[in-house]
């Protein structure tokens, strides 16, 4: 059994990560995201998705970003279909995959 390195419990489904050169041992992955999640420099939470990063500061979300002063961070692109049926870009003019697409607008299936 192996112990995991935040609450030292010793657990038989014990994993290792490595994460730049250094090997470490948890027992799940809430201990994981413990010891090596970033933290959002405005509300101190964990970052366990892709976060935003400006100028080497990490935050949760852009709305966290935008309380330290960083406006130009957003959540999500915004991206008008040219098809009417919410996919697509219309800047490309690229159409996704029908394998994308809701039943009623696949040929596939």
């Amino acid at each position: 059994m192996a112990k995991c390195e935040v609450c030292g419990n010793n657990y038989d489904k014990a994993f290792e990560v490595v994460m730049q050169d250094q090997s470490h041992t948890f027992d799940s992955f809430e201990c994981a995201i413990q010891a090596l999640a970033p933290t959002c420099s405005h509300c101190g939470c964990r970052i366990i998705g892709h976060g935003v990063e400006a100028n080497g500061t990490m935050f949760c979300c852009a709305h966290c970003a935008e309380h330290e002063g960083v406006s130009e961070l957003k959540d999500r692109a915004s991206a008008v279909s040219s098809t009417g049926t919410g996919y697509g870009n219309r800047q490309t003019g690229l159409q996704p995959d029908e394998r994308d697409l809701p039943a009623e607008g696949r040929t596939d299936i």
